[in-house]
């Protein structure tokens, strides 16, 4: 095992970090013991596990922040912008379990986005990786490692090793906190998609919904355009259109918009 690059370097500290999760699950200390186990395949700054049910906002698990930056990374993240992001939006989407580099799973223009500039540039994040555990039809947890800002960002080796022993972490994360905070009774989840299909109701035709959508997750206006399949210009003209019918002028108001909707009733 020792002589695959993709598990840790030293086997030895692997089975005393597998030791020390599987001793403790089940008590407080089991956040630092991930986090040891995970530090072993790559290195990060924070680490914050959240816990998702459908489009439900997220139960912080555990965070080593400080307060500022608590406040802005947990609570500003809970209040909607969650749901633009493209980690929960891959566990949405039907993504298989395991670690992620974000800009595997972001849009190619993610990070000229009003998303990144709301909300990644105020955490100085350079870097993030996810890693996704499910936990039922309609339920995951995410575990996100990050590097701040002027670190290096990860490597493709770097998910290599957390999936190499992504079984062992997954099932930990799973017996440890499995019976996280469920939604009331009758609670019938809504899908990310479903709560964007109202944004612009009555206002939006549906091809300038698809194309705000879009802007919203991080596409650019070649990227748009290439997924719905018509010209760049017929994008930029969709653009200007809906930004006329929602009274706004630049992606920040969209953005600001549209998390305020998302975070709302349905």
């Amino acid at each position: 095992m020792s002589d695959d690059p993709a598990f840790p370097a030293l086997a030895s500290d692997w089975v005393a970090a597998t030791a020390a999760l599987a001793e403790m699950i089940g008590t407080e200390r089991f956040p630092q013991a991930l986090r040891q186990i995970l530090s072993l395949g790559c290195s990060f700054d924070s680490m914050i596990a959240s816990h998702y049910e459908g489009a439900m906002p997220p139960v912080s698990l555990y965070q080593d922040l400080d307060e500022l930056q608590a406040a802005i990374t947990v609570e500003f993240y809970a209040s909607g912008p969650y749901l633009l992001d493209p980690l929960y939006q891959a566990c949405r989407n039907g993504c298989a379990p395991g670690a992620y580099r974000l800009m595997d799973l972001a849009p190619e223009a993610f990070y000229r986005s009003e998303y990144y500039r709301a909300f990644y540039r105020k955490i100085s994040i350079s870097d993030e990786i996810g890693v996704l555990v499910p936990d039922g039809a309609d339920s995951w947890f995410i575990v996100s490692l990050a590097r701040f800002a002027r670190a290096q960002r990860f490597e493709p080796a770097d998910t290599d090793r957390l999936n190499a022993v992504f079984p062992v972490i997954s099932a930990a994360i799973r017996r440890q906190w499995g019976q996280a905070e469920k939604p009331a009774e009758g609670y019938q989840p809504e899908g990310w998609e479903d709560r964007m299909q109202t944004f612009g109701t009555g206002m939006l035709s549906p091809r300038e919904r698809e194309v705000v959508q879009l802007i919203l997750q991080g596409h650019s206006t070649p990227s748009a355009a290439a997924y719905l399949g018509i010209a760049e210009g017929t994008v930029k003209v969709h653009r200007h259109h809906a930004y006329s019918k929602l009274g706004i002028s630049s992606q920040a108001e969209l953005f600001s918009m549209a998390t305020r909707h998302l975070a709302g009733p349905g």
